[in-house]
């Protein structure tokens, strides 16, 4: 595996809506942000780590936030076994008990009794450039968009299950599903750890666009990469342990360790089998919060 240093998500999500929808909007098409799809989600799982092993962290009187930023290593793309060291800001924005903005993932618990939550959601996803490695050359890059979907979630003091639908405005990158499930497993004074595990299914659509080539990708890739038809399927299973530790009452330092394996076409798929590529992709980061 070669480690290039260089320019995590749901175990993290939440402005008021309005300002919050304005913003996302108003981002260019192919923003990158320097991260990819799977450090943004273990960002996710992250905050909702955080939430069953400190759940009254944020009091939902009113607007509350915990924000920050994060740093860790992470695949070029999904499937890539070449690795940069990356930045991401920590954003966590609630407004009562049903807005809440948890990095690019913006949801409203429109059903709320007791450990249930259900309601839509609209998030960001990020895309793929071509110079973010040289596997990528002369292939289509995929430009970030927005996803409409809907989420349900039963959550305790000590653990969090989760299950979303999410589907592309753009791109041509279809639906996907995303099942959560973390649980403490250790807890003394103020440091705390949680180990999770998620799984995501992408549809027929979004599996070509991520994992497949056409044609003109292969008669265009620079790296003589053959055309590969992705199907529909579970593409990925991974592993998740966080640890936290409180420094004060707003300060939270954390880390994580991501272990995820791809599966079905998602590894099948040339951007993965080539010497550059592995169906094993690892995140390693650490974080600094503080909230408000």
């Amino acid at each position: 595996m070669k480690w290039a240093i260089g320019t995590y998500r749901s175990m993290l999500g939440r402005t008021a809506a309005g300002c919050i929808a304005a913003a996302v909007v108003t981002l260019p098409a192919s923003a990158q942000f320097n991260i990819g799809d799977r450090f943004a989600n273990a960002i996710e799982a992250m905050h909702s780590g955080i939430d069953s092993i400190w759940p009254d962290d944020l009091k939902l009187d009113g607007v509350t936030a915990r924000v920050g930023f994060g740093i860790g290593f992470t695949p070029d793309y999904v499937g890539s076994d070449d690795y940069r060291l990356r930045v991401l800001p920590v954003i966590d924005i609630r407004y009562k008990e049903r807005w809440r903005l948890n990095g690019s993932l913006l949801t409203y618990a429109a059903v709320h009794e007791g450990p249930w939550q259900a309601g839509p959601l609209v998030s960001l996803a990020f895309g793929r450039s071509e110079n973010r490695n040289q596997v990528l050359g002369g292939l289509r890059e995929i430009e970030s968009t927005l996803e409409a979907g809907a989420f349900a979630r039963y959550q305790t003091k000590s653990g969090v299950v989760s299950l979303d639908y999410r589907h592309a405005l753009g791109n041509g990158l279809g639906g996907s599903f995303r099942f959560t499930v973390g649980h403490g497993i250790y807890k003394s004074g103020n440091f705390v750890t949680i180990v999770g595990a998620r799984a995501r299914w992408l549809s027929g659509k979004a599996m070509q666009r991520n994992f497949g080539l056409t044609p003109q990708d292969s008669q265009n890739s620079e790296f003589g990469l053959p055309a590969f038809a992705a199907s529909s399927g579970i593409s990925e299973v991974s592993a998740n342990v966080i640890a936290a530790y409180r420094l004060n009452d707003r300060v939270r330092l954390l880390s994580l360790l991501s272990v995820g394996h791809l599966l079905g076409d998602a590894e099948n798929s040339p951007l993965v089998q080539g010497e550059n590529g592995s169906p094993v992709q690892v995140i390693f980061g650490v974080g600094l919060t503080t909230q408000f």
